[in-house]
C-alpha cells in the first residue's frame, strides 16, 4: 500500500482541494455505503417473514426495504453531486496553478520538462486527478463495507465466510501487484508518448523546413523508432492489465459457483432455509460487487498515477538559479542602467566577464557582436532571468534584485525577434496588457499600425490566426511593439527585431525606435548595419567581454568592429 500512499501524498501536495467539499464527499460516501449494507439483511427479513406465513410482518419489512433502497439512491445522488462539485473545483484550481507555474519557468526548463508534457499535464493529467478524492473515499468505504459483509457472512456460515475472505484478500493483493507492474510500463510508455507529441509539435512549428528539405523520410524513421518502443511497452502493460482484470475475476467467479453449490447442498440437507440462502447470497454478491468497485478504483488510481507524478514534478520544478525579489516599490524610474564589473557563469561556462558600462535615460543603445558572444546574456540579466555571478546591475542606482517583482516587470520589457501573438482578436491581445481602448489606439498610432488595423473589415476585432499568420511579419512586430508600449515600461529591450524584416519594415522600425527614445531607455541587439548607424551608441561584445563602445562612425575602423562583420 506504500505505492498508493505515495500517490495520495503527492496528490494532496498539489493543494488543489477544498476542505468543505471534501467533507461533503466523505459524509455522503459513508451514508451511501451504510444504507447499501442493510439491503441484503432486510431482503432476508422479508423472505423469512413470508415463508413463516407472517404477512403483516413481511409487509412491514417490505416497506422498510423500500425505505432503505430509496435512502441508498438518495445518498448515492448526493454523493455524485458532491463529487461533481469537488472535481470541478480541483480541475479549475489545477488549471490556474499550471498557468501560474508556467509564468515562473526559467530559460532552462525544457531540459527537464518538454512542451508536450506541459500540454498533456494541463488537460489529460488534470482530468485524471480530479477524481482522486472520490476514488479515495469510495475505496475506504468499500473496504469497510467488504469487512462488515465478511463478518456477517462469517457469522452466518464460517466455511463460506472463511473461503470468501481468503479469496478476497488474495484477489485484492494480486490485483494491486499487477497494477503496479502495469503502471511501471505505462509510465515509461508515457515518456515515449510525450516524445512523440513533442516531435509532432516540432514538425508543425517547422513545417516549412520539413517541406523545403524533404525531411519526411528521416522523420518517418525517427517516429517509427519511437513507436516501436511504445508498442513494446504497451504489450507489456496489457499483459499485467489483462491478468488483473481478467484472470482474477475468473477465480472469484469459480469461488461463487462453489459457494452456491455448497449453499444449495445445505438447503437439500435441511440445514439452510431460504432466508439464510438469500442472506448468504446477498452478502457474497455484495462482496463481489465491492471487489469489482475496489478493483476499478485501483485501476483508475493506477491510471492517474503517472499524471499525478507528472504534475508533482512540474509544480516542484525549481530554476537552477532562482531570481531574488526585493520590496522596493518606487514606480518612478528614469531608466539609467549601470553594469558594474558584471560576470556570469552558467554551469562551468563563463558567458560574461567583468563587463562594465553605463546607459543614460532616454537614449538609443545598440548591442552588437557575433552569435554566442554574450549579447543575449545582457538582456537575460536585465530581465532578472539569471543573477550575476559577480558584480552588480543597477537601475537609477538601485540594485535590480531589490525591486518589487511587479514594479520591475512593468518597467523593463522585451520585444523578441519572433514576436508571439495569440490566436484571438487584436483587441484581446492588447487587453491582456491594458484593457483601455483609448490607450490601445494611442499605442498603435505611436508605432504606426493603427491605420492598418482600421483598414481590416473588423478593425480591432479582427481575429488573428495562430502565430498571426494572416498578417505580415512587419505588422506582427509592430503589434508586439504596441503591446509593449501599453505596459508603460521605461526600459525597452529589442532582441533582433529587424532580422527577418525587409528593408521598408526595417526603416519603419528604426524610425519608431528613434521616437521611443524621447520617453524611454532603448536597448537594441542587432546585426544590421542600417540599424547600427541609427544608434546613439554601440556596445561591442566579444566572448563575453565589452571590447568597444562608441558611435557607428567612431567604431568603423576599430579592429573588433571589423571582426564582427566577418
Amino acid at each position: 500500500m506504500k505505492y498508493y500512499y505515495t500517490l495520495l501524498r503527492r496528490f494532496f501536495a498539489l493543494h488543489a482541494t477544498d476542505k468543505k467539499l471534501m467533507r461533503n464527499l466523505i459524509i455522503t460516501a459513508i451514508l451511501r455505503t451504510v444504507t447499501n449494507l442493510f439491503i441484503p439483511l432486510v431482503s432476508a427479513m422479508v423472505i423469512n417473514a413470508a415463508t413463516d406465513g407472517n404477512f403483516n410482518q413481511a409487509l412491514i419489512y417490505t416497506a422498510l426495504f423500500a425505505f432503505v433502497a430509496i435512502a441508498y439512491v438518495f445518498f448515492h445522488h448526493l454523493n455524485y453531486g458532491a463529487y461533481a462539485k469537488n472535481a470541478l473545483f480541483i480541475h479549475d484550481t489545477l488549471q490556474r496553478k499550471i498557468l501560474d507555474k508556467i509564468a515562473t519557468l526559467d530559460q532552462d526548463y525544457t531540459k527537464k520538462i518538454t512542451h508536450a508534457a506541459i500540454v498533456n499535464a494541463s488537460y489529460t493529467d488534470v482530468t485524471s486527478c480530479q477524481r482522486i478524492p472520490d476514488y479515495l473515499f469510495d475505496f475506504l468505504t468499500e473496504i469497510i463495507g467488504m469487512f462488515i459483509d465478511a463478518m456477517i457472512l462469517l457469522f452466518v456460515d464460517p466455511i463460506i465466510g472463511g473461503v470468501t475472505i481468503g479469496l478476497m484478500i488474495f484477489a485484492v493483493a494480486a490485483f494491486i501487484r499487477h497494477m503496479k507492474k502495469r503502471d511501471y510500463y505505462q509510465e515509461i510508455r508515457r515518456t515515449h508518448q510525450d516524445e512523440i507529441s513533442n516531435l509532432y509539435a516540432q514538425i508543425i512549428d517547422g513545417y516549412k523546413e520539413v517541406h523545403s528539405f524533404n525531411m519526411h523520410r528521416d522523420l518517418h524513421r525517427i517516429l517509427g523508432k519511437e513507436n516501436q518502443e511504445w508498442k513494446r511497452l504497451y504489450f507489456r502493460q496489457r499483459i499485467h492489465s489483462d491478468l488483473g482484470q481478467g484472470f482474477i475475476p475468473f477465480l472469484l467467479g469459480v469461488g461463487r459457483i462453489f459457494a452456491y453449490i455448497f449453499a444449495a447442498t445445505l438447503i437439500l440437507k435441511g440445514e439452510y432455509n431460504v432466508a439464510t440462502l438469500v442472506l448468504v447470497v446477498g452478502y457474497y454478491e455484495n462482496m463481489i460487487e465491492k471487489y469489482d468497485s475496489v478493483s476499478d478504483i485501483i485501476f483508475q488510481m493506477s491510471k492517474a498515477h503517472n499524471g499525478i507524478n507528472r504534475l508533482y514534478k512540474f509544480f516542484n520544478y525549481k530554476p537552477a538559479k532562482k531570481t531574488e525579489f526585493g520590496a522596493y516599490d518606487n514606480d518612478y524610474i528614469r531608466g539609467e542602467i549601470n553594469f558594474d564589473d558584471v560576470s556570469f557563469t552558467y554551469g562551468r561556462k563563463p558567458l560574461m566577464r567583468d563587463v562594465s558600462f553605463n546607459i543614460k535615460p532616454c537614449s538609443l543603445t545598440g548591442i552588437v557582436g557575433k552569435s554566442g558572444s554574450g549579447k543575449s546574456t545582457i538582456f537575460r540579466l536585465l530581465l532578472r532571468l539569471y543573477k550575476p555571478t559577480r558584480g552588480k546591475i543597477t537601475i537609477d542606482g538601485k540594485k535590480i534584485n531589490e525591486f518589487n517583482k511587479d514594479v520591475y516587470a512593468t518597467n523593463v520589457s522585451i520585444v523578441n525577434q519572433k514576436p508571439f501573438v495569440f490566436d484571438m482578436t487584436i483587441r484581446e491581445n492588447l487587453n491582456m496588457v491594458d484593457p483601455d481602448p483609448e490607450h490601445q489606439i494611442e499605442a498603435c498610432k505611436k508605432v504606426g499600425i493603427h491605420d492598418f488595423i482600421m483598414r481590416q473589415e473588423k478593425g480591432y476585432d479582427t481575429v488573428l490566426l495562430a502565430d498571426g499568420d494572416n498578417i505580415s511579419a512587419g505588422h506582427k512586430q509592430l503589434l508586439s511593439l504596441a503591446r509593449t508600449l501599453l505596459s508603460k515600461s521605461e526600459i525597452l529591450l529589442f532582441d533582433e527585431v529587424t532580422s527577418t524584416l525587409n528593408a521598408d519594415d526595417t526603416k519603419r522600425i528604426v524610425a519608431i525606435l528613434k521616437k521611443l527614445k524621447k520617453d524611454h531607455t532603448v536597448l537594441v541587439i542587432t546585426h544590421k548595419p542600417e540599424v547600427m548607424r541609427s544608434m546613439d551608441e554601440l556596445l561591442v561584445i566579444d566572448q563575453g567581454r565589452l571590447v568597444g563602445r562608441g558611435t557607428h562612425k567612431n567604431l568603423l575602423h576599430n579592429k573588433y568592429y571589423k571582426l564582427l562583420q566577418k
